[in-house]
């Protein structure tokens, strides 16, 4: 935990999140395939356009044989939507021969075992292990490492230092569903560079909101 920032606090301010969010916190489990493979698409690239472009990888790929044989060159047109589909199309491939020969065509939930594939990273193996298997792991995004930087929860340079550092400081049974309350916020209130600090419904217990400079935002 860190000094000065107590379970009871963080507590209180994930819970103003969820009541403004009105539970958009909470996890609806999906298909660990689905979840995988929208996941990997996601990254740099906005929400709105991952549900477009993986509702067309799905109807075309729609479980772990199928994209193992597919064919880059039509996985890449599929892909076009997304940030860096030539780089993506060959790794989803990839990804799927390694799950089909040596998992069966399943996906691990294990976060080595997703690590090794191409494509995966902390934040993505973390984010199929919360929304596939319901299992506790800290999704941390741009904005959750922003927010809990600000918050004063940490002080950190990358996501991957927050989630490290996260990980003693929010209750472990709070991990699952964080992601998606710091997501929301991050994009309504908490945006980069300045942010609505007059709006914030946690600013209660934020470091940079209650600092003298910005305390008149």
């Amino acid at each position: 935990m860190t000094p000065g920032i107590s379970p009871d606090q963080v507590r209180a301010v994930l819970a103003a999140l969820a009541a403004t969010y009105h539970g958009r916190g909470s996890v609806e489990l999906g298909d660990p395939y689905k979840v995988l493979t929208a996941t990997v698409i996601s990254q740099r690239t906005r929400e709105e356009q991952t549900t477009e472009v993986s509702s067309r990888v799905f109807a075309r790929y729609p479980d772990v044989p199928a994209l193992a044989a597919a064919e880059e060159g039509e996985l890449f047109g599929l892909l076009i939507g997304c940030q860096y589909p030539e780089a993506k199309a060959p790794r989803l491939i990839a990804m799927a021969k390694i799950l089909q020969e040596q998992y069966v065509g399943q996906v691990p939930n294990d976060l080595d075992a997703l690590l090794a594939l191409p494509g995966v990273g902390r934040k993505t193996a973390n984010c199929v292990l919360i929304y596939a298997f319901s299992r506790p792991a800290l999704c941390v995004d741009t904005h959750m490492h922003r927010i809990t930087n600000r918050l004063g929860w940490v002080e950190t340079k990358t996501p991957e230092q927050t989630e490290k550092a996260l990980e003693r400081v929010i209750p472990e049974d709070l991990w699952i569903g964080s992601n998606r309350l710091f997501l929301q916020h991050g994009r309504a209130v908490c945006r980069p560079g300045i942010p609505r600090c007059s709006r914030c419904p946690v600013r209660f217990g934020c470091a940079y909101g209650q600092d003298s400079e910005t305390a008149k935002r």
